[in-house]
């Protein structure tokens, strides 16, 4: 039996039809964008592969052999021209999914046990019998506890140590500085976090990792799912920055929530609403102990969900997607871009996108600029003036968090402008990197790729406004200095005004479908000036929201803290203490801190101490803080004179100060004091108010050793008189 020769030509026939499929594949990944033209080529493919199978069954009898192997030649050479074009725009088609795909990443959660840097030789096993923060476990699924609680269980701690819980992070390390912990329990890049947050922004220099452990999760068991709606619905997406040092988002599910934007989409009527919500926002937070109220920033540090939580009940708005934003990703972005034209507002410096300072400070001068990534970041993030690290020349202008919202609003704009005149194709593998990189979200492949024929129609416009709305939302509100019981400190907040909010969630209401429009009939405007469309939550409101706080009563007579005390309802409870460094009835402390909102005092009462002296008998000594001008009340000049002389002195008035007398071997006369270190005519009132100590020294005897041990015991004793 004869052996047939192999047929190169077919083989290649059929390598080609697989690579076709693999092609196929690919284009078919690509749903709900260009259907028609999809499947069109999914068809001519077809059709192409039907071709080559079917000349694999052709005879080719009766021709010439030298004209058949030409012809044999020329096909092979065809089949592997298109075999590699499949091949390369089947894998470039596969890498663009790819980057998609990798945009709906998994949660990852981190955990570190942490203390401070100034604790030597500290490791695992220095730590046993010690107390470590943890938080408060607040729910099923809290991933920071659980993974705090794998390394004790690990580590062996639970036998040996106190563990402490916490409501806050905040409060976990002010408890690690004042020594009421020794160890605490940390989300992992805890200096992101807190970088930006006043009394913990240097925890990068103080604190120090012993150990950490991390987990994954998908979106699914993270219960951060998306909403399962079609594109053709309206929807909301909740937009977070992220103001990291690190690119791309391989980090804790824990984070700092820098910029939080809140969209609602009618694809109807192609119109949307864009609100800003000021990271200071004092809100109840959904994921803390009671759901006390807080900056809203602060939730981030306990995840995703969290953020999304508190946001839904604060606005009461259902929010179908989010997506996370690494800014440190718009550097890269930008840059990739070749910059973006954005009018910047004021000139200004900032830190560079590792929060330095000196000689890496990035200068942005007013006025229509073509910004690099470092430029474009920097304008995103500026909220302050930075006087302290730059001349007035970029220190003019109001900042705010207001006005950075404003700038990144700029920015993102600037970014669309240039991505719609961007022809660079060479660049496009870059650009899709960075987006992959540095965006999280929880929509799937097949949701991304639902907004194509949106994103088509506005990028094709000649402009923006031709086919796509954009209602700004604003929430007014009100400043206030709020005491914070986790960092101990009094941290300004944002208070939303109620109407406002209530304005805003009506936008937003309408903008879903969910509420009616009520059609505006009348309205006026100037001729001269033109119309201007308001701005929605914006105001001006007749009542603004704050909150009652307690001011300091120390400044206060008894009279005036009784009758601001019953204003308030609050119930004032008096001490009376004896201090003759105060005037009787005044009030020197109060049990509760400055600011603390009096709906957070327990039974609505405040302890007060007040000043009540008892009256001498007699009648020779003076009252230095009423008569302050009396000669008795004035420091003489003791130099040359003796202890007796000052004891006298003190004697004359009734009032406590502190002298104390110390002892130095002197040519003078043994007890003559030789100077003192407060100058003659300080006033004794001068002294109580700067809690001054008066010493004296005191000239004795050379080699005397019986006086030299009387002295040594007079050198330690203070004496007040």
């Amino acid at each position: 039996m004869n052996k047939k020769k192999i047929n190169i030509t077919n083989i290649i026939s059929i390598i080609c039809v697989i690579f076709s499929f693999y092609l196929i594949y690919s284009i078919y990944l690509f749903a709900r964008i260009e259907t028609f033209i999809r499947y069109l080529i999914i068809g001519v493919l077809i059709i192409v592969d039907f071709i080559i199978i079917s000349k694999l069954f052709v005879s080719t009898k009766g021709k010439k052999k030298s004209k058949k192997k030409i012809k044999g030649i020329l096909y092979s050479f065809f089949l592997v021209v298109i075999s590699v074009f499949y091949v390369f725009l089947g894998f470039n088609l596969n890498k663009i999914y790819s980057y998609f795909s990798q945009l709906n990443k998994t949660v990852t959660y981190s955990t570190s046990l942490v203390t401070l840097k100034e604790r030597e030789d500290v490791d695992l096993i220095t730590l046993k019998n010690q107390k470590i923060g943890i938080i408060s476990n607040h729910g099923e699924k809290d991933r920071w506890y659980d993974l705090a609680l794998e390394i004790v269980k690990a580590e062996g701690l639970s036998d040996d140590n106190v563990l402490v819980s916490y409501d806050s992070y905040p409060a976990m390390i002010t408890a690690l500085y004042e020594n009421e912990i020794t160890y605490a329990f940390l989300p992992s890049n805890y200096v992101d976090i807190y970088s930006t947050s006043e009394g913990l922004d240097n925890l990068g220099e103080t604190l120090k990792t012993i150990t950490s452990t991390e987990m994954e999760e998908t979106k699914k068991d993270a219960d951060l799912l998306g909403s399962s709606k079609d594109v053709s619905e309206p929807f909301t997406i909740l937009l977070i920055g992220i103001d990291s040092t690190k690119n791309g988002l391989k980090q804790a599910d824990s984070f700092n929530g820098d910029s939080l934007m809140l969209v609602t989409f009618n694809p109807t009527t192609m119109t949307a609403t864009m609100l800003s919500i000021p990271r200071d926002s004092y809100v109840p937070i959904a994921c803390f102990t009671g759901q006390y109220e807080n900056k809203i920033t602060h939730s981030a540090s306990r995840g995703t969900s969290c953020v999304i939580n508190t946001i839904q009940n604060f606005l009461d708005i259902e929010i179908d997607y989010y997506m996370k934003i690494n800014f440190t990703g718009l550097v890269d972005l930008v840059d990739t871009l070749g910059g973006i034209e954005v009018d910047v507002p004021y000139s200004f410096c900032e830190q560079n996108s590792q929060r330095e300072f000196g000689n890496s400070t990035i200068y942005v001068k007013e006025g229509l600029q073509t910004l690099n990534g470092e430029q474009a970041l920097a304008l995103s993030r500026n909220r302050k003036n930075n006087s302290a690290y730059c001349s007035s020349e970029w220190t003019q202008g109001y900042r705010s968090d207001f006005i950075r919202a404003n700038n990144q609003q700029m920015v993102v704009q600037a970014i669309l402008e240039k991505m719609k005149s961007f022809t660079d194709i060479s660049k496009v593998d870059n650009i899709l990197k960075v987006l992959s990189d540095n965006l999280d979200t929880n929509m799937t492949e097949d949701t991304i790729f639902s907004f194509y024929n949106i994103a088509k129609d506005v990028m094709l416009s000649s402009s923006n406004d031709e086919v796509l709305t954009i209602q700004k939302l604003f929430i007014d509100g009100t400043g206030q200095y709020i005491y914070d019981e986790s960092t101990k400190l009094q941290l300004w907040n944002y208070i939303p005004n109620k109407q406002s909010v209530e304005d805003v969630i009506e936008a937003m209401k309408i903008n879903l479908g969910e509420k009616e429009h009520v059609m505006i009939k009348d309205f006026s405007y100037s001729i001269k000036n033109g119309y201007e469309s308001k701005v929605i939550g914006e105001g001006p409101y007749a009542v603004y929201t704050t909150y009652d706080l307690l001011i300091d009563l120390t400044e206060k007579s008894v009279s005036e803290a009784e009758t601001w005390a019953k204003r308030n309802g609050i119930t004032l409870q008096i001490e009376y203490v004896s201090n003759t460094r105060y005037k009787d009835g005044t009030i020197i402390s109060q049990n509760y801190p400055v600011n603390k909102r009096l709906d957070k005092i327990s039974n609505k009462t405040v302890t007060i101490k007040v000043v009540r002296n008892e009256k001498t008998t007699s009648t020779d000594k003076i009252d230095c803080l009423e008569d302050e001008n009396n000669s008795v009340c004035m420091v003489l000049d003791f130099t040359s004179k003796t202890k007796s002389d000052v004891t006298n002195w003190g004697s004359k008035f009734s009032n406590t100060v502190a002298i104390y007398f110390e002892y130095e071997e002197s040519e003078l006369e043994a007890g003559t004091i030789i100077r003192q270190s407060v100058k003659e005519g300080t006033t004794v009132k001068e002294l109580l108010e700067k809690n001054t100590t008066i010493t004296f020294t005191i000239a004795k005897e050379k080699q005397e050793s019986s006086q030299d041990d009387e002295t040594t015991n007079d050198t330690n004793e203070e004496k007040e008189s």
